[in-house]
């Protein structure tokens, strides 16, 4: 009898403790998953965030060099004896059939415009008239064209003669052609874009209709006032950071319909950039971690032995596949964007360089007529081998990662010279034109890059990705196909 009473003592304890542990277990795993879900939630506001801040760097760089474009023209008119010389609009003519501008005049400082077309117009009260005469660059909100009704946005300049402005040059962008200088969105058309002033008119938008809701003539604050916001966020807060301008990335509903906004100032005006992509898009790329929630808790319920197996395994696996997909890019093989640019930024700041590193920028292109015309399965293919090619063509040590839909950036370590960063790239080219995806033959690739090198362009991360991205454009404006070595001569 005491033996048997001892039997179940002992099992008692082993029960208690058994019950503590499986307690301290269950808590474990529930604060291990919040956690991971809080981390979540942190990486897709990051990457959401991340995304409209480039989609703002690249409008407004786009705008920055269209003004650079027009005081260059301002210079030369400004040695004429008359702005609206015939020679000077016919220089006006050919800019606008070799350039995005949709429309250019010269403006007399009495605020008469002579259009390209020939036709006068008087533009006194116009704002950017006004700000231009007093010496300002000047980006209008929309507005009605005075010469064909459209409803545009006008940038100026003043034309300065030694230190007086004596007239101004303009061009004009339709409001839609704002959008098409927009990135390809990276969750596959899911998210769009808006630009809005600081009031919340809507001055221009991307996105496919089915996901964007908002019309043009909505005001913004008035057509979100419907949601409900979470995390102690209001409409109110989101218009004292436009104000402010400051970055923010909020979470939103109406009814079961959630999503993100993510919004940043352009620096134009008090325009901001805002993205908006739905909850469930965002998160798809996180749902495996729900379904290790139910194995793990489903192992808990079977048996302890069985739990205690199961929960390292998994346990294991899941640190495991974490730190992988934390690193790298599912799809390609490579790193993803926050990998890729960690490993560079430590890289460049770790002072074990030797001789010149190259930051290689390079996108696909017309890589969206490739989804659009085959369809998304062969857009993912052609991706697969293009980081396999990267992956080839590049060294064990060099550093490669995607860091949008079809954009990659590659770190060369410590190159030779230009001759071999030049043949490299040429050398790329040329695979790209070779290469061929088995499924679509008729698939055919080229490429567009950008370069830039440290310590020429900068030492750090961002300042080498502010001048590829820069050489990157030049080669567009190029037609593609080639590489361009900032401030070299581009290579088609």
């Amino acid at each position: 009898m005491g033996h048997k009473a001892g039997h179940q003592d002992d099992l008692s304890k082993y029960a208690k403790a058994l019950g503590l542990f499986l307690i301290f277990i269950t808590i474990s795993l529930m604060i291990f998953f919040y956690g991971i879900q809080q981390k979540v939630e942190r990486n897709i506001r990051a990457v959401i965030t991340n995304n409209v801040e480039r989609q703002s760097y690249h409008l407004s760089t786009i705008i920055e060099v269209q003004y650079g474009y027009l005081e260059s023209i301002a210079a030369y008119f400004s040695d004429k004896e008359t702005l609206d010389a015939e020679e000077n609009i016919e220089l006006l003519r050919a800019v606008y059939e070799g350039s995005t501008l949709e429309r250019l005049a010269v403006f007399d400082s009495d605020g008469t415009a002579t259009y390209d077309t020939g036709e006068k117009k008087q533009v006194a009260n116009r704002d950017y008239f006004i700000e231009a005469m007093q010496g300002h660059r000047w980006l209008s909100d929309p507005l009605e064209s005075i010469v064909d009704g459209k409803t545009r946005v006008i940038l100026s300049v003043p034309i300065w003669r030694e230190d007086e402005v004596i007239g101004v040059l303009g061009g004009s962008y339709d409001v839609g052609m704002l959008s098409h200088m927009l990135f390809e969105d990276i969750y596959d058309g899911a998210g769009y874009c808006l630009i809005v002033t600081g009031d919340g008119t809507i001055v221009s938008y991307d996105g496919d209709p089915q996901f964007r809701k908002i019309q043009p003539e909505d005001n913004f604050f008035e057509y979100y006032s419907r949601m409900k916001f979470s995390g102690g966020t209001s409409l109110q807060k989101i218009k004292e950071d436009f104000a402010a301008k400051q970055t923010g990335c909020v979470k939103f509903s109406l009814e079961d319909d959630v999503r993100y906004i993510s919004y940043a100032p352009l620096g134009l005006n008090d325009w901001v950039m805002c993205y908006v992509v739905p909850l469930r898009t965002a998160q798809n790329d996180y749902q495996f971690i729900q379904h290790y929630e139910v194995l793990l808790f489903t192992g808990l319920v079977a048996a302890i032995v069985i739990l205690l197996f199961y929960f390292f395994r998994v346990n294991t696996r899941s640190r495991r596949a974490l730190l992988r997909d934390a690193q790298e890019d599912s799809l390609t093989g490579v790193y993803n964007k926050k990998s890729a640019e960690e490993r560079i930024e430590s890289y460049l700041a770790s002072g074990q360089q030797k001789g010149m590193q190259v930051l290689l920028m390079l996108d696909i292109d017309k890589f969206k007529e490739i989804n659009d015309v085959y369809g998304h399965p062969a857009g993912d293919e052609v991706l697969r081998n293009v980081g396999a090619l990267l992956q080839r063509q590049f060294r064990g040590d060099d550093i490669i990662g995607r860091i949008g839909g079809d954009e990659f950036i590659i770190l060369m370590k410590n190159c030779n010279g230009e001759a071999d960063v030049s043949h490299k790239a040429e050398e790329l080219c040329k695979m790209f034109r070779e290469l061929r995806i088995p499924e679509w033959p008729e698939i055919r690739l080229t490429c567009s890059m950008g370069l830039s090198f440290a310590p020429e362009h900068g030492n750090t991360y961002r300042e080498l990705y502010r001048s590829a991205d820069q050489a990157l454009y030049q080669t567009k404006q190029r037609g593609r196909d080639g590489y361009t070595c900032l401030g070299r001569e581009a290579r088609q």
